[in-house]
Protein backbone atom coordinates (compact mmCIF):
# COMPACT_ATOMS: atom_id res chain seq x y z
CA UNK A 1 0.00 0.00 0.00
CA UNK A 2 0.78 3.47 -0.70
CA UNK A 3 1.13 4.16 3.15
CA UNK A 4 3.20 0.99 3.98
CA UNK A 5 5.61 2.61 1.53
CA UNK A 6 5.64 5.78 3.20
CA UNK A 7 6.40 4.27 6.20
CA UNK A 8 9.50 2.07 5.11
CA UNK A 9 11.46 5.33 2.85
CA UNK A 10 14.51 5.98 4.79
CA UNK A 11 16.16 10.05 3.62
CA UNK A 12 19.08 8.59 1.26
CA UNK A 13 22.96 8.85 2.84
CA UNK A 14 25.74 10.02 1.23
CA UNK A 15 27.70 7.27 -0.72
CA UNK A 16 30.23 6.29 1.54
CA UNK A 17 31.99 3.21 1.50
CA UNK A 18 31.10 1.91 4.55
CA UNK A 19 32.50 -1.09 4.34
CA UNK A 20 36.18 0.10 5.46
CA UNK A 21 35.02 1.50 8.28
CA UNK A 22 35.05 -1.52 10.99
CA UNK A 23 38.44 -2.59 9.31
CA UNK A 24 39.32 0.88 9.88
CA UNK A 25 38.48 0.75 13.51
CA UNK A 26 39.91 -2.46 13.83
CA UNK A 27 43.30 -1.41 12.64
CA UNK A 28 43.14 1.45 14.71
CA UNK A 29 42.51 -0.49 18.11
CA UNK A 30 45.64 -2.69 16.96
CA UNK A 31 48.01 -0.08 16.28
CA UNK A 32 47.44 2.82 19.13
CA UNK A 33 49.07 0.49 21.74
CA UNK A 34 51.75 -1.01 19.24
CA UNK A 35 52.50 3.06 18.60
CA UNK A 36 53.46 3.16 22.45
CA UNK A 37 56.64 1.21 21.67
CA UNK A 38 58.80 3.74 20.12
CA UNK A 39 57.43 5.96 22.14
CA UNK A 40 58.62 3.71 25.48
CA UNK A 41 62.17 3.12 23.83
CA UNK A 42 62.27 7.03 23.62
CA UNK A 43 62.01 7.39 27.19
CA UNK A 44 65.58 8.12 27.93
CA UNK A 45 65.66 10.86 25.45
CA UNK A 46 65.25 14.31 26.12
CA UNK A 47 62.36 16.34 27.39
CA UNK A 48 60.05 19.03 25.94
CA UNK A 49 59.44 21.59 28.33
CA UNK A 50 57.23 24.06 26.45
CA UNK A 51 54.16 25.83 28.74
CA UNK A 52 53.06 27.76 26.11
CA UNK A 53 52.83 25.17 23.20
CA UNK A 54 51.50 22.73 26.14
CA UNK A 55 48.44 25.66 26.67
CA UNK A 56 47.66 26.03 22.86
CA UNK A 57 47.16 22.17 22.20
CA UNK A 58 45.36 21.90 25.43
CA UNK A 59 43.16 25.03 24.74
CA UNK A 60 42.61 23.82 21.18
CA UNK A 61 41.10 19.86 22.58
CA UNK A 62 38.97 22.12 25.15
CA UNK A 63 36.85 24.20 22.63
CA UNK A 64 36.55 21.38 19.98
CA UNK A 65 34.70 19.43 23.05
CA UNK A 66 32.99 22.23 23.91
CA UNK A 67 31.75 22.94 20.36
CA UNK A 68 30.88 19.51 20.17
CA UNK A 69 29.04 19.74 24.01
CA UNK A 70 27.32 22.73 22.53
CA UNK A 71 26.20 21.00 19.21
CA UNK A 72 24.59 17.72 21.56
CA UNK A 73 23.00 19.84 24.06
CA UNK A 74 21.31 21.40 21.17
CA UNK A 75 19.84 17.86 20.33
CA UNK A 76 19.65 16.90 23.84
CA UNK A 77 16.88 19.58 24.51
CA UNK A 78 14.79 18.21 21.31
CA UNK A 79 15.39 14.57 21.93
CA UNK A 80 14.81 14.57 25.80
CA UNK A 81 16.74 11.35 26.84
CA UNK A 82 19.16 10.44 28.93
CA UNK A 83 21.54 8.96 27.00
CA UNK A 84 22.01 12.07 24.37
CA UNK A 85 22.68 14.35 27.98
CA UNK A 86 25.19 11.64 29.36
CA UNK A 87 27.31 12.24 26.18
CA UNK A 88 26.64 15.48 25.59
CA UNK A 89 27.63 16.17 29.88
CA UNK A 90 30.89 14.10 28.81
CA UNK A 91 32.56 16.18 26.09
CA UNK A 92 31.50 19.15 28.41
CA UNK A 93 33.18 18.15 31.25
CA UNK A 94 36.73 17.59 28.78
CA UNK A 95 36.38 20.90 27.52
CA UNK A 96 35.92 22.18 31.51
CA UNK A 97 38.72 19.79 32.83
CA UNK A 98 41.27 19.86 29.65
CA UNK A 99 40.57 23.62 29.81
CA UNK A 100 41.57 23.99 33.62
CA UNK A 101 44.65 21.82 32.89
CA UNK A 102 45.73 24.16 30.04
CA UNK A 103 45.27 27.58 32.30
CA UNK A 104 47.09 26.22 35.31
CA UNK A 105 50.09 25.07 33.35
CA UNK A 106 53.24 26.18 35.42
CA UNK A 107 53.84 29.90 33.98
CA UNK A 108 50.39 30.48 32.17
CA UNK A 109 47.92 31.12 34.83
CA UNK A 110 49.68 29.99 38.00
CA UNK A 111 52.92 30.51 38.89
CA UNK A 112 55.40 27.00 39.16
CA UNK A 113 55.22 26.39 42.94
CA UNK A 114 55.84 22.29 42.37
CA UNK A 115 59.26 20.71 41.80
CA UNK A 116 57.10 18.02 40.00
CA UNK A 117 54.79 18.48 37.33
CA UNK A 118 52.92 15.17 39.06
CA UNK A 119 50.83 15.80 42.21
CA UNK A 120 49.91 19.17 41.03
CA UNK A 121 46.36 21.09 39.84
CA UNK A 122 47.78 20.85 36.26
CA UNK A 123 48.48 17.02 36.62
CA UNK A 124 44.99 16.14 38.56
CA UNK A 125 42.69 18.35 35.95
CA UNK A 126 44.48 16.19 33.07
CA UNK A 127 43.45 12.82 35.02
CA UNK A 128 39.73 14.26 35.30
CA UNK A 129 39.50 15.33 31.82
CA UNK A 130 39.58 11.48 31.36
CA UNK A 131 37.84 9.88 34.02
CA UNK A 132 35.15 11.81 34.03
CA UNK A 133 33.68 12.07 30.64
CA UNK A 134 34.65 8.30 30.54
CA UNK A 135 32.07 7.97 33.44
CA UNK A 136 29.15 10.16 30.89
CA UNK A 137 29.72 7.53 27.87
CA UNK A 138 30.12 4.84 29.99
CA UNK A 139 26.69 5.87 31.78
CA UNK A 140 25.19 6.92 28.23
CA UNK A 141 25.30 3.14 26.84
CA UNK A 142 24.56 1.68 30.09
CA UNK A 143 22.00 -2.04 30.11
CA UNK A 144 18.76 -1.04 30.75
CA UNK A 145 19.11 2.51 30.58
CA UNK A 146 16.67 2.79 27.50
CA UNK A 147 13.87 0.97 29.25
CA UNK A 148 14.37 3.07 32.05
CA UNK A 149 13.70 6.03 30.35
CA UNK A 150 10.86 5.04 29.14
CA UNK A 151 9.42 5.64 32.81
CA UNK A 152 11.73 8.18 34.31
CA UNK A 153 10.85 11.69 33.53
CA UNK A 154 13.16 13.89 32.05
CA UNK A 155 12.90 17.25 34.01
CA UNK A 156 15.25 16.25 36.80
CA UNK A 157 18.24 16.52 34.19
CA UNK A 158 17.89 20.29 34.35
CA UNK A 159 18.86 19.65 38.14
CA UNK A 160 21.86 17.66 37.30
CA UNK A 161 23.20 19.81 34.37
CA UNK A 162 22.96 22.51 36.86
CA UNK A 163 25.04 20.47 39.50
CA UNK A 164 27.69 19.28 37.01
CA UNK A 165 27.91 22.59 35.71
CA UNK A 166 28.33 24.43 39.19
CA UNK A 167 30.66 21.68 39.95
CA UNK A 168 32.95 22.86 37.34
CA UNK A 169 32.86 25.71 37.83
CA UNK A 170 33.65 25.65 41.62
CA UNK A 171 36.76 23.35 40.28
CA UNK A 172 38.02 25.66 38.19
CA UNK A 173 38.02 28.70 40.58
CA UNK A 174 39.69 26.26 43.10
CA UNK A 175 42.60 24.93 41.14
CA UNK A 176 43.22 28.49 39.34
CA UNK A 177 42.59 30.84 42.50
CA UNK A 178 43.92 27.90 45.12
CA UNK A 179 45.66 25.41 43.71
CA UNK A 180 47.35 24.43 46.74
CA UNK A 181 43.95 22.88 47.77
CA UNK A 182 43.69 20.88 44.60
CA UNK A 183 47.54 19.65 44.98
CA UNK A 184 46.80 17.91 48.10
CA UNK A 185 44.42 15.47 46.67
CA UNK A 186 46.39 12.29 45.84
CA UNK A 187 44.50 11.67 42.09
CA UNK A 188 47.67 12.09 40.23
CA UNK A 189 50.26 10.17 42.00
CA UNK A 190 50.39 6.06 42.45
CA UNK A 191 48.19 3.76 42.63
CA UNK A 192 45.70 6.55 42.58
CA UNK A 193 46.91 7.76 39.36
CA UNK A 194 47.00 4.23 37.53
CA UNK A 195 43.50 3.16 38.99
CA UNK A 196 42.23 6.55 37.53
CA UNK A 197 43.52 5.76 33.84
CA UNK A 198 42.61 2.00 34.00
CA UNK A 199 39.40 2.87 34.89
CA UNK A 200 39.27 5.28 32.25
CA UNK A 201 40.10 2.88 29.71
CA UNK A 202 37.84 0.52 30.77
CA UNK A 203 35.09 2.43 30.57
CA UNK A 204 35.79 3.94 27.28
CA UNK A 205 36.39 0.18 26.24
CA UNK A 206 33.00 -0.33 27.41
CA UNK A 207 31.39 2.54 25.38
CA UNK A 208 33.23 1.66 22.31
CA UNK A 209 32.00 -2.14 22.26
CA UNK A 210 28.54 -0.78 23.14
CA UNK A 211 28.57 1.48 20.50
CA UNK A 212 30.25 -1.14 18.15
CA UNK A 213 26.69 -2.79 18.39
CA UNK A 214 24.73 0.06 17.55
CA UNK A 215 27.50 0.44 14.34
CA UNK A 216 26.80 -3.44 13.66
CA UNK A 217 23.33 -2.85 12.84
CA UNK A 218 23.27 0.11 10.68
CA UNK A 219 27.06 0.91 9.82
CA UNK A 220 26.78 4.98 9.50
CA UNK A 221 30.01 6.57 9.35
CA UNK A 222 29.11 8.80 12.48
CA UNK A 223 28.74 5.82 14.56
CA UNK A 224 32.14 4.09 13.20
CA UNK A 225 33.24 7.88 14.27
CA UNK A 226 32.23 7.47 17.52
CA UNK A 227 33.81 4.54 18.03
CA UNK A 228 37.38 5.51 17.11
CA UNK A 229 36.74 8.63 19.28
CA UNK A 230 36.49 6.33 22.29
CA UNK A 231 39.52 4.14 21.25
CA UNK A 232 41.79 6.82 20.80
CA UNK A 233 40.64 8.44 24.24
CA UNK A 234 41.29 5.24 25.75
CA UNK A 235 44.84 5.40 24.54
CA UNK A 236 45.28 8.56 25.56
CA UNK A 237 44.36 7.57 29.16
CA UNK A 238 47.01 4.87 28.43
CA UNK A 239 49.85 7.24 27.48
CA UNK A 240 49.26 9.60 30.22
CA UNK A 241 50.41 6.98 33.14
CA UNK A 242 52.77 5.49 31.36
CA UNK A 243 55.15 8.25 29.76
CA UNK A 244 56.97 10.69 31.79
CA UNK A 245 55.56 14.29 31.48
CA UNK A 246 56.51 16.32 29.29
CA UNK A 247 58.15 13.15 27.41
CA UNK A 248 57.42 12.09 23.85
CA UNK A 249 54.67 9.38 24.97
CA UNK A 250 53.14 12.48 27.22
CA UNK A 251 53.06 14.72 24.70
CA UNK A 252 51.22 11.49 22.25
CA UNK A 253 48.22 11.67 24.60
CA UNK A 254 47.20 15.40 24.08
CA UNK A 255 47.50 14.32 20.04
CA UNK A 256 45.31 11.60 20.80
CA UNK A 257 42.80 13.80 22.71
CA UNK A 258 42.94 16.23 20.05
CA UNK A 259 42.68 13.38 16.99
CA UNK A 260 39.93 12.08 19.47
CA UNK A 261 37.24 15.29 19.62
CA UNK A 262 38.72 16.39 15.85
CA UNK A 263 37.12 13.43 14.27
CA UNK A 264 33.67 13.88 16.54
CA UNK A 265 33.06 17.03 16.04
CA UNK A 266 34.38 16.10 11.93
CA UNK A 267 31.44 13.44 12.04
CA UNK A 268 28.87 16.06 13.25
CA UNK A 269 29.68 18.91 11.20
CA UNK A 270 29.67 16.76 7.60
CA UNK A 271 26.37 15.58 8.47
CA UNK A 272 25.35 18.96 9.65
CA UNK A 273 26.75 20.28 6.29
CA UNK A 274 24.55 18.03 4.20
CA UNK A 275 21.34 19.49 5.53
CA UNK A 276 20.56 17.06 8.74
CA UNK A 277 20.07 18.82 11.91
CA UNK A 278 22.09 17.88 15.00
CA UNK A 279 18.79 16.20 16.14
CA UNK A 280 19.27 13.92 13.29
CA UNK A 281 22.97 13.09 13.53
CA UNK A 282 22.69 11.91 17.30
CA UNK A 283 19.69 9.83 16.69
CA UNK A 284 21.33 8.21 13.76
CA UNK A 285 24.81 7.75 15.56
CA UNK A 286 22.93 6.32 19.07
CA UNK A 287 20.44 4.49 17.04
CA UNK A 288 17.65 6.69 19.18
CA UNK A 289 14.82 6.51 16.45
CA UNK A 290 11.54 5.61 18.30
CA UNK A 291 10.19 2.41 17.53
CA UNK A 292 6.43 1.69 17.61
CA UNK A 293 7.23 -2.00 17.38
CA UNK A 294 9.31 -1.80 20.28
CA UNK A 295 6.85 0.54 22.06
CA UNK A 296 3.87 -2.40 21.52
CA UNK A 297 6.06 -5.11 22.67
CA UNK A 298 7.28 -3.68 25.68
CA UNK A 299 4.00 -2.82 27.62
CA UNK A 300 2.45 -6.11 26.98
CA UNK A 301 -1.03 -3.98 27.70
CA UNK A 302 -1.03 -2.14 24.19
CA UNK A 303 0.58 -5.46 22.47
CA UNK A 304 -2.99 -7.58 24.01
CA UNK A 305 -5.26 -4.63 23.01
CA UNK A 306 -3.96 -3.86 19.53
CA UNK A 307 -4.61 -7.82 18.42
CA UNK A 308 -8.20 -7.82 20.43
CA UNK A 309 -8.82 -4.54 17.64
CA UNK A 310 -7.08 -6.11 14.86
CA UNK A 311 -9.28 -9.18 15.34
CA UNK A 312 -12.56 -7.25 16.02
CA UNK A 313 -12.38 -5.11 12.60
CA UNK A 314 -10.32 -7.56 10.57
CA UNK A 315 -10.84 -5.36 7.34
CA UNK A 316 -8.76 -2.36 8.53
CA UNK A 317 -6.06 -5.11 9.97
CA UNK A 318 -2.33 -2.99 10.32
CA UNK A 319 -4.07 0.49 10.58
CA UNK A 320 -3.46 0.73 13.77
CA UNK A 321 0.38 0.51 13.40
CA UNK A 322 0.18 2.38 10.71
CA UNK A 323 -1.56 5.48 12.23
CA UNK A 324 0.80 5.08 15.10
CA UNK A 325 4.41 4.79 12.78
CA UNK A 326 2.99 8.24 10.93
CA UNK A 327 2.12 10.22 13.90
CA UNK A 328 5.68 9.40 15.62
CA UNK A 329 7.31 10.62 11.79
CA UNK A 330 4.69 13.88 12.45
CA UNK A 331 5.53 14.32 15.80
CA UNK A 332 9.55 14.03 15.28
CA UNK A 333 8.57 16.62 12.15
CA UNK A 334 6.75 18.83 14.89
CA UNK A 335 10.13 19.05 17.21
CA UNK A 336 8.56 16.31 19.44
CA UNK A 337 11.13 14.85 22.51
CA UNK A 338 11.50 11.36 22.59
CA UNK A 339 9.20 10.79 25.37
CA UNK A 340 6.35 12.57 23.33
CA UNK A 341 6.86 10.14 20.50
CA UNK A 342 6.66 7.42 22.67
CA UNK A 343 3.21 8.41 23.95
CA UNK A 344 2.22 9.40 20.40
CA UNK A 345 3.37 5.68 19.41
CA UNK A 346 0.97 4.27 21.92
CA UNK A 347 -1.92 6.47 21.33
CA UNK A 348 -1.63 5.79 17.59
CA UNK A 349 -2.09 1.77 18.43
CA UNK A 350 -4.58 2.34 20.83
CA UNK A 351 -6.55 5.40 18.84
CA UNK A 352 -9.32 2.80 18.16
CA UNK A 353 -9.81 0.54 21.13
CA UNK A 354 -12.74 1.74 21.82
CA UNK A 355 -14.36 -0.54 18.68
CA UNK A 356 -13.95 -3.40 20.59
CA UNK A 357 -17.54 -1.85 22.00
CA UNK A 358 -19.41 -1.09 19.23
CA UNK A 359 -21.38 -4.10 18.22
CA UNK A 360 -19.92 -6.09 14.92
CA UNK A 361 -23.27 -5.53 13.03
CA UNK A 362 -22.53 -1.91 12.95
CA UNK A 363 -18.88 -2.30 12.38
CA UNK A 364 -18.67 -4.74 9.56
CA UNK A 365 -22.03 -3.32 7.74
CA UNK A 366 -20.89 -2.29 4.11
CA UNK A 367 -23.41 0.63 3.14
CA UNK A 368 -23.52 3.91 4.98
CA UNK A 369 -24.63 3.54 8.46
CA UNK A 370 -28.14 4.99 9.33
CA UNK A 371 -28.28 7.61 12.04
CA UNK A 372 -28.77 5.65 15.28
CA UNK A 373 -26.15 3.60 13.73
CA UNK A 374 -23.77 6.62 13.60
CA UNK A 375 -24.52 7.92 17.38
CA UNK A 376 -23.59 4.16 18.41
CA UNK A 377 -20.47 4.34 16.33
CA UNK A 378 -19.35 7.77 17.52
CA UNK A 379 -18.84 6.66 21.53
CA UNK A 380 -16.09 4.52 20.58
CA UNK A 381 -13.92 7.44 21.78
CA UNK A 382 -15.71 7.38 24.95
CA UNK A 383 -15.43 3.59 24.97
CA UNK A 384 -11.83 3.56 24.58
CA UNK A 385 -11.25 6.05 27.39
CA UNK A 386 -13.46 3.82 29.92
CA UNK A 387 -11.02 0.69 28.69
CA UNK A 388 -7.53 2.77 29.10
CA UNK A 389 -8.46 3.96 32.28
CA UNK A 390 -8.71 0.35 33.51
CA UNK A 391 -5.62 -0.58 32.16
CA UNK A 392 -3.40 1.91 34.79
CA UNK A 393 -0.53 2.98 33.31
CA UNK A 394 -1.94 5.74 29.92
CA UNK A 395 -2.48 9.61 30.89
CA UNK A 396 -1.45 11.90 27.88
CA UNK A 397 -2.61 8.88 25.61
CA UNK A 398 -6.36 8.67 26.74
CA UNK A 399 -6.30 12.37 25.59
CA UNK A 400 -5.50 11.18 21.90
CA UNK A 401 -7.49 8.36 22.23
CA UNK A 402 -10.72 10.70 23.16
CA UNK A 403 -10.61 13.48 21.40
CA UNK A 404 -8.88 12.36 17.61
CA UNK A 405 -11.92 12.87 15.93
CA UNK A 406 -12.46 16.33 17.49
CA UNK A 407 -12.14 18.92 14.78
CA UNK A 408 -10.56 22.38 14.81
CA UNK A 409 -13.60 24.30 14.48
CA UNK A 410 -15.55 22.56 16.99
CA UNK A 411 -17.98 20.35 14.28
CA UNK A 412 -15.86 16.81 15.85
CA UNK A 413 -17.04 14.81 18.94
CA UNK A 414 -17.38 13.93 21.35
CA UNK A 415 -17.22 17.22 22.91
CA UNK A 416 -16.82 19.31 19.85
CA UNK A 417 -13.74 20.94 21.19
CA UNK A 418 -12.19 23.78 19.44
CA UNK A 419 -8.81 24.87 18.17
CA UNK A 420 -6.02 24.44 20.51
CA UNK A 421 -8.00 23.19 23.26
CA UNK A 422 -7.75 19.72 20.94
CA UNK A 423 -4.63 18.03 22.70
CA UNK A 424 -1.71 18.27 20.29
CA UNK A 425 -1.25 14.30 20.25
CA UNK A 426 -5.36 14.21 19.14
CA UNK A 427 -4.48 16.87 16.46
CA UNK A 428 -1.29 15.02 15.41
CA UNK A 429 -3.47 11.28 15.46
CA UNK A 430 -6.20 12.81 13.21
CA UNK A 431 -3.99 13.60 10.70
CA UNK A 432 -2.62 10.84 10.52
CA UNK A 433 -5.60 8.67 10.78
CA UNK A 434 -7.60 10.36 8.09
CA UNK A 435 -4.50 10.06 5.91
CA UNK A 436 -4.19 6.35 6.32
CA UNK A 437 -8.26 6.04 5.77
CA UNK A 438 -7.69 7.53 2.22
CA UNK A 439 -4.74 5.83 1.21
CA UNK A 440 -5.79 1.93 2.62
CA UNK A 441 -8.22 -0.48 0.99
CA UNK A 442 -11.97 -0.76 2.14
CA UNK A 443 -14.76 -2.90 1.12
CA UNK A 444 -16.47 -0.31 -0.42
CA UNK A 445 -13.78 1.85 -2.33
CA UNK A 446 -10.38 1.24 -3.30
CA UNK A 447 -7.40 2.88 -1.82
CA UNK A 448 -6.59 6.62 -3.07
CA UNK A 449 -2.97 7.67 -4.35
CA UNK A 450 -1.02 9.81 -2.07
CA UNK A 451 -1.53 12.86 -4.25
CA UNK A 452 -4.91 12.99 -4.05
CA UNK A 453 -5.11 11.98 -0.56
CA UNK A 454 -2.74 14.65 0.53
CA UNK A 455 -5.24 17.39 -1.55
CA UNK A 456 -8.28 16.23 0.58
CA UNK A 457 -5.83 16.55 3.85
CA UNK A 458 -5.02 19.55 2.54
CA UNK A 459 -8.47 20.90 2.28
CA UNK A 460 -9.39 20.09 5.72
CA UNK A 461 -6.35 22.21 7.12
CA UNK A 462 -7.21 24.74 9.13
CA UNK A 463 -11.45 23.50 9.14
CA UNK A 464 -11.01 19.94 10.69
CA UNK A 465 -7.32 18.86 10.88
CA UNK A 466 -4.60 20.68 12.32
CA UNK A 467 -3.17 23.40 9.60
CA UNK A 468 0.43 23.16 11.15
CA UNK A 469 0.33 19.39 11.27
CA UNK A 470 -1.11 18.93 7.75
CA UNK A 471 1.97 20.88 6.93
CA UNK A 472 4.49 18.90 8.67
CA UNK A 473 2.76 15.59 6.97
CA UNK A 474 3.25 17.06 3.16
CA UNK A 475 7.12 18.28 4.35
CA UNK A 476 7.05 14.11 5.50
CA UNK A 477 5.85 13.46 1.76
CA UNK A 478 8.47 15.60 0.36
CA UNK A 479 10.98 14.43 1.89
CA UNK A 480 10.59 11.26 0.56
CA UNK A 481 9.56 12.11 -2.51
CA UNK A 482 6.68 9.84 -2.42
CA UNK A 483 4.41 12.96 -3.49
CA UNK A 484 6.12 14.34 -6.40
CA UNK A 485 6.14 10.63 -7.37
CA UNK A 486 2.31 10.15 -7.39
CA UNK A 487 0.05 12.91 -9.74
CA UNK A 488 -3.45 11.41 -10.71
CA UNK A 489 -6.63 14.50 -10.59
CA UNK A 490 -8.18 15.15 -7.36
CA UNK A 491 -11.44 12.91 -6.70
CA UNK A 492 -13.88 13.84 -4.28
CA UNK A 493 -16.28 11.73 -2.93
CA UNK A 494 -18.93 11.67 0.21
CA UNK A 495 -17.48 8.00 1.33
CA UNK A 496 -14.24 9.15 1.91
CA UNK A 497 -15.04 11.91 4.25
CA UNK A 498 -17.66 9.33 5.82
CA UNK A 499 -15.04 6.81 5.65
CA UNK A 500 -12.47 9.32 7.32
CA UNK A 501 -14.69 10.28 10.05
CA UNK A 502 -15.37 6.21 11.44
CA UNK A 503 -11.61 5.31 11.18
Amino acid sequence: MAIESLLRVRPRRPVVRIADWPNAVAILALLLPLSFLPLAAAQGGGLIVVPYQHFYIVSAVSILAALIGGAIAVATVQIGLYRVLFLCLGFMSMGAFFAVHGLTTPGILVPNLFKRFMGSAVAISAYLSLAVPALFFAASYAPGLSRLERRLPFWPAGWLVVFVVLGLIAYAAIAILNTSEIARLPLSVPPYSAGLALGSIGLFAFAALRQARTYRIARLPNQGALIAAFVLLASAAACMVLFRVWSYGWWYYHLLMLAAVSLALRALLVERAQGKSFRSVLEAALDLEVSVDIEEIDVEVVAALVAAVEVKDHETQGHNHRVAELSVKLGRQLGMSASELRTLARAGLLHDVGKLGIPDAILHKQGPLSADEWKVMMTHPEIGLTILRRAGRFKRELLAVLYHHERIDGSGYPHGLVGDAIPVEARIVAVADTFDVLTSDRPYRKARSIADAIRVVQAEGGAHLDAKVVEALVAILDGTNLLARTGSRLRTGVEDRQSAAVN
